[in-house]
């Protein structure tokens, strides 16, 4: 079930391999990362550099930086990130992740894209001037709320192959926090 609302954010190729192997492929690829002494894993594409980290205390976050060569000097760029909190009462989850979605359709020229699922979100919205488009997946681990963040800017000059390897890698992300 997990890895079916991550893949309605993802490319549908990847998500039914991982489906096929529930969940497991993301695992055994990629570099993998833990949150809360292994509570959260996941795993990242190998060429996808950590730029933040932090593994103690809470919240606990992975965040990475991925380059498209069509923003040279545009001083914006791809991230991905996985934040990691610990919540006193699970039975918030729903109510947190409902407050966070409301925020997201409140940012300016907030657009909904594609589908979306009860604890994840696709959109486009401005960041300062530039149009990005977000996938947003919300999990909860026990009494950890696991919040997934793929935001890439929209430039026109961006490859097709760039854009693939990105939506490939987010996907990953995506199945890989969702595979408990």
């Amino acid at each position: 079930m997990r890895i079916a609302a991550a893949c309605l954010l993802a490319a549908l190729p990847v998500c039914a391999a991982l489906a096929q192997s529930g969940g497991k492929a993301a695992a055994r690829t990629g570099t993998p990362y833990a949150l809360y002494e292994g509570a959260v894993k996941f795993a990242a594409p190998a060429n996808w550099p950590a730029i933040m980290q932090k593994t103690e205390g809470t919240p606990q976050f992975v965040a990475f930086l991925i380059k498209d060569p069509a923003d040279a000097d545009s001083g914006e760029s791809a991230q991905v990130s996985v934040e990691a909190k610990l919540l006193n009462d699970a039975s918030a989850f729903p109510a947190l992740v409902n407050a966070a979605t409301d925020k997201a359709k409140q940012s300016p020229g907030f657009e909904a894209r594609g589908e979306t699922g009860a604890n994840a979100l696709h959109y486009v919205a401005l960041n300062g001037k530039q149009r990005y488009e977000y996938r947003d997946a919300w999990y909860l681990a026990s009494k950890i709320l696991v919040h997934v963040r793929c935001a890439r800017p929209l430039f026109p000059a961006t490859a097709a192959e760039w854009t693939s390897a990105y939506e490939s890698g987010c996907a990953q992300v995506l199945a890989s926090a969702a595979a408990r």
